[in-house]
């Protein structure tokens, strides 16, 4: 059986002969990789933010609800999220060119949410069970 000290020596042998071999592929592989990670990181940062602006507004106005449409004129998925005061749309969050009439059009408004009825993030965490609580 051998030794640890020669266990390690020949993982570390064989570290930096691969490392000597595929390091530049892996370096070159990182940096390509970097900026559509980087991106993708942002628009879930930034369609998070919409969502958390939207509630936070519909929580300051009488009878405020929120709804998550698509807008029809955009070329991406993204959700809008439209702030309702009582049954007037009054924005949408993130901002859009196309009217709120038109955001809302075939939209359900039965499926509005008020910001009292959404779980809160303690809530969430609650909801989990034991197990992935422990892992964070």
């Amino acid at each position: 059986m051998p030794s640890k000290g020669k266990a390690v020596g020949s993982l570390v042998k064989w570290g930096v002969k691969y490392g000597v071999k595929y390091g530049p592929h892996v370096v070159v592989l990182a940096q390509q990789a970097k900026e559509p990670a980087m991106k993708a990181a942002q628009t879930a940062l930034d369609r998070q933010k919409a969502r958390r602006r939207a509630i936070e507004h519909a929580a300051t106005v009488r009878e405020g609800t929120v709804l998550k449409t698509f807008d029809p004129r955009a070329d991406h998925s993204e959700p809008v999220w439209v702030v309702f005061s009582a049954d007037d749309p009054i924005a949408a969050h993130p901002t859009s060119t196309t009217p709120l009439a038109e955001l809302i059009a075939n939209s359900d408004l039965a499926t509005r949410v008020r910001p009292a009825d959404l779980p809160t993030p303690a809530d969430r965490i609650k909801q989990l069970p034991r197990k992935a609580r422990r892992a964070r």
